[in-house]
């Protein structure tokens, strides 16, 4: 086994990405610490290997502290000087008073995705270490994380953005990315906030030398996570497989027999339930735990009553099945999205919407909201068909809407004009097509 000061090579780095399925266009993460510049300094090396193979960087100036904005100027000059193109993403606006690092944490990823998008990367790479690992394993461990949470971070993942994002050093030790900068003979920019002993995850690094002396080594600690991410891998499985009993309709509620939830594990009936509401909810996180497990209680005891509400969802029980429909006041509250041309837009994180065709510069304003009760008063006195399935679920639907005109709503064959549009509900990759 190498020693941890001995760099990591270029081929080895090359091999790293191709098992990754990195693709020949990848964004790095850079932030000028030693382990970015170890990452930068690889992907340029990986990059000069082939005229197909593009590389560029981009620096997040969070802008709090007065040193940022010459530190991302010096994290430019770095990437010029190893052949990369480079920009530098600036965290604009109001910053808070506290919880200041997971604020930055989500602004960057923000910038990121936006970055991504404008340049045409569909893959960036993050310089996360055996250390980082073993690091987000304890603090995890602190905050009561079940299995999802201990199986710590991955090599690969592709967030609800899906731009893929890749961490190929996850079982590299810090020092040989040290290694790898002094072998370029470049210098790193250390961010102060590093050893900073107001953050957790500061006061974890601290002890990791008191832990690696009765045996949590970094190493170990991310064994551990490792295992927790196959035991989450196979729960993941047994899920999907119950989930294939549900029914997703288009319209965007699913209803699932109760006894095929009640006659699994109780931590596989609980996933599935999280995540029909996650996606009938248009969340990207889980139900609080407290609710969930008291919506599960009560399918157990057939005391649901008439209906519950968890997750901006509605869950009502007929006939031995569960339903799960958008909540009418949830749906009413999503953000109406502006559209104009014949282009797919995303509308309360459940549907996707385009246009049949682009409207002319002259028309008013069109937006896609809520049907509602007042388009579901004109549906009706129209007389159109109504899908199947719970009547509340028919406010929730999605509708073109100029004023307070009502222009069409394709879930009930109404339109009023030249102009509709097609209608997509997002269930996800477990679940059947509806």
């Amino acid at each position: 086994m190498a020693r941890a000061d001995t760099p990591l090579t270029a081929a080895a780095f090359a091999s790293r990405l191709k098992a990754l399925h990195a693709g020949p266009r990848i964004a790095v993460a850079f932030s000028g610490g030693a382990d970015s510049l170890a990452l930068l300094i690889l992907a340029s090396q990986w990059a000069a290997k082939s005229r197909n193979r593009y590389v560029i960087a981009y620096t997040v100036d969070h802008g709090l502290r007065k040193a940022s904005a010459a530190e991302a100027r010096q994290c430019a000059a770095v990437a010029k000087s190893l052949g990369v193109t480079h920009r530098i993403l600036r965290w604009k606006g109001d910053k808070p008073s506290s919880g200041i690092q997971a604020a930055a944490r989500d602004a960057r990823y923000d910038l990121l995705v936006k970055a991504c998008q404008r340049d045409k990367i569909t893959t960036y790479l993050t310089a996360h270490h055996l250390e980082d690992q073993a690091e987000t394993f304890l603090l995890r461990l602190a905050r009561g994380s079940g299995v999802d949470g201990l199986a710590a971070m991955s090599a690969t993942s592709q967030p609800e953005s899906g731009l893929r994002r890749l961490r190929p050093f996850l079982d590299v030790p810090r020092e040989t990315l040290r290694a790898v900068v002094a072998r370029a003979g470049l210098s790193a920019i250390e961010d102060p906030s590093n050893d900073n002993p107001r953050f957790d995850r500061v006061k974890v690094r601290r002890l990791m030398s008191d832990l690696a002396s009765i045996g949590l080594t970094p190493a170990r600690l991310a064994d551990t996570a490792a295992h927790m991410s196959r035991a989450r891998k196979a729960l993941e499985a047994a899920t999907r497989d119950v989930l294939k009993s549900s029914v997703v309709e288009p319209v965007g509620f699913i209803h699932i027999d109760i006894a095929v939830l009640l006659a699994s594990p109780e931590e596989i009936a609980l996933r599935a339930l999280a995540e029909i509401l996650e996606t009938v909810g248009g969340t990207h996180y889980a139900p609080r735990f407290e609710g969930l497990s008291a919506i599960y209680a009560a399918l157990g005891a057939d005391a649901l009553g008439k209906a519950r509400t968890l997750n901006g969802c509605r869950l009502v029980v007929t006939r031995g099945r569960l339903y799960v429909t958008r909540e009418v006041s949830v749906a009413m509250r999503a953000v109406p999205v502006a559209v104009r041309r014949r282009v797919a837009r995303l509308w309360d994180e459940r549907f996707t919407v385009m246009l049949d065709r682009d409207l002319p510069l002259s028309a008013a304003p069109h937006e896609i909201r809520a049907l509602g009760p007042e388009g579901l008063r004109i549906v009706r006195a129209a007389g159109c068909p109504e899908p199947a399935g719970p009547k509340s679920v028919l406010p929730t639907l999605p509708a073109l809407w100029q004023g307070k005109r009502l222009v069409a709503a394709p879930h009930v064959a109404y339109r009023d004009g030249p102009v509709g549009f097609a209608v997509h509900f997002l269930s996800g990759g477990s679940f059947p097509s509806p």
